[in-house]
């Protein structure tokens, strides 16, 4: 049940994030940018709230800093693609986005980390 909650919050909030990414890129919040921001967010999010569940279940060093590192990680990586996906011009912008993208995503790993439960014992792993 923990998983469902921290999952349906972190996928809204990674929409509203990803408008806020679309706004700073595009300039201007359209219908098209709001039904865009939920087709970049749903695979983004769902790879990566898989992924934070494996390694929260899975490992005995799971905290809020790994997380923190790891969402940051994945947040710039991502970006980086969607960004070559729809070339958007000039570096200072992209390095600038892919940045803010990576604090973002750091931060909704934490939000996920501690909706899980926040704590490293409560894994599969830790009961070994």
């Amino acid at each position: 049940m923990r998983f469902i909650i921290a999952y349906l919050s972190i996928f809204v909030l990674g929409i509203f994030s990803a408008l806020l990414i679309e706004t700073i890129l595009f300039e201007k919040v359209t219908a098209q940018l709001g039904f865009s921001a939920i087709l970049f967010a749903a695979p983004v999010i769902l790879v990566a709230s898989t992924l934070g569940e494996l390694f929260y279940g899975f490992s005995k060093k799971a905290s809020y800093l790994t997380f923190g590192i790891w969402g940051f990680a994945y947040g710039v990586v991502v970006t980086v693609i969607i960004l070559g996906i729809i070339q958007v011009s000039g570096m200072f912008i992209s390095v600038g986005i892919c940045v803010l993208a990576g604090v973002i995503m750091a931060i909704l790993a934490i939000i996920f980390f501690f909706l899980r439960g926040g704590r490293h014992t409560s894994g599969k792993a830790a009961t070994k």
